[in-house]
């Protein structure tokens, strides 16, 4: 069983260095031999597609009111 404390530490790092984090992910989804890589990889996945999809609705939007969108 995990500590609590030594968890809560953890989740502190990460929240301190999120840089670290992202690059100590990339490299476990990389080995692929941690039971979490299809979370970590759906979760990059999902991120990239909902950036996208903000792009567009913001750029469809803009169209719609700038040509007069009744």
């Amino acid at each position: 069983m995990v500590n609590p404390a030594e968890k809560a530490r953890d989740v502190v790092h990460a929240v301190e260095h999120p840089v670290e984090t992202a690059k100590a992910l990339e490299r476990e989804a990389e080995e692929g031999r941690s039971p979490r890589t299809p979370l970590i990889a759906l979760t990059g996945v999902t991120l990239f597609v909902s950036v996208v999809f903000v792009i567009v609705v913001t750029i469809a939007l803009v169209l719609y009111f700038v040509y007069g969108g009744k």
